[in-house]
């Protein structure tokens, strides 16, 4: 277990192997060290100098004499915060340039038209494909109550903050006999701070499976009496489609939803936002 989580700070077998010694046995010279560990020393010297570069393990000279000791355990403490703030720098910088290698996608090459999705864990990656994007208009023509039987509350909580994070803003249309109870659902708010308006769509209007429109993509979910989903990447389609979904829009009344049901989750949202940030 120990090995695994120190290899994951790019510490070879080796070193890991030299450390957790060095840990148990305290200061000794690279001699007894080789012996012990059975490490030709020229590859020993090798392995040490790497791990004093890293700032885990101490170099000492007594009496003409060179000897090794390990750093405290709470040192390489500082070299997993030091990777994770790297790779948040990292990410953010990879995500300003996303776009330009989304566009890419498929260039030169057969670019996948559609994608199949199959049980509840498929069809949540059905939904996590829209978190790819950011700063754009979503579209869902959406039996809420369906899919959270599906998916999961906690999903859809994770999943709206995401969206909300990357600024996918949503227009939804959800059938009358779908609606939930906001009071238990309050991830399900709208407004600002959600980027979401919601409309319920006139009596006649009934469906328990949905789409989510996103980019020149369309996601298509079941109920969880079928539990599949599909994902077709289709220009003409999407256009197609919203045309259909503003003419229900269109027809259909506004939720109304009172923000005091919503509020605690919106604090905790802009609070994990801040986390993120800092």
């Amino acid at each position: 277990m120990i090995e695994k989580i120190l290899q994951s700070l790019d510490l070879s077998a080796d070193e890991v192997k030299i450390y957790l010694h060095l840990l148990e046995c305290g200061q000794i010279t690279a001699g007894e060290l080789a012996k012990k560990v059975g490490i030709a020393r020229p590859t020993l010297y090798g392995v040490l100098q790497r791990l004093t570069d890293h700032g885990v393990v101490k170099r000492s000279l007594t009496h003409g004499t060179r000897s090794f000791s390990a750093a405290p355990p709470e040192t390489l403490n500082h070299l997993f915060e030091q990777r994770i703030e790297n790779l948040q720098t990292q990410q953010k910088a990879y995500q300003h340039i996303l776009p330009e290698l989304m566009s890419k996608n498929g260039v030169g090459g057969i670019n996948p038209r559609f994608q199949m999705y199959e049980g509840a864990e498929g069809v949540q990656h059905v939904l996590k494909d829209m978190l790819n994007y950011q700063d754009c208009e979503t579209l869902a023509f959406w039996p809420i109550k369906s899919m959270v039987e599906l998916l999961s509350s906690d999903f859809f909580r994770y999943h709206n903050k995401e969206r909300i994070r990357r600024n996918l803003y949503t227009r939804a249309i959800w059938p009358q006999g779908e609606v939930l109870d906001i009071k238990s659902n309050p991830f399900l708010g709208v407004g600002e701070d959600f980027r979401r308006e919601i409309r319920v769509a006139p009596t006649n209007v009934h469906f328990t499976m949905g789409y989510w429109m996103y980019a020149n993509k369309i996601a298509f979910l079941s109920s969880k009496s079928e539990s599949f989903g599909f994902i077709i990447e289709s220009q003409e389609m999407v256009t197609m489609q919203r045309a259909a979904f503003e003419v229900i829009w269109n027809v259909s009344t506004p939720l109304a939803i009172n923000p005091i049901h919503t509020q605690g989750f919106v604090d905790e949202m802009k609070q994990g936002f801040r986390k993120k940030k800092d």
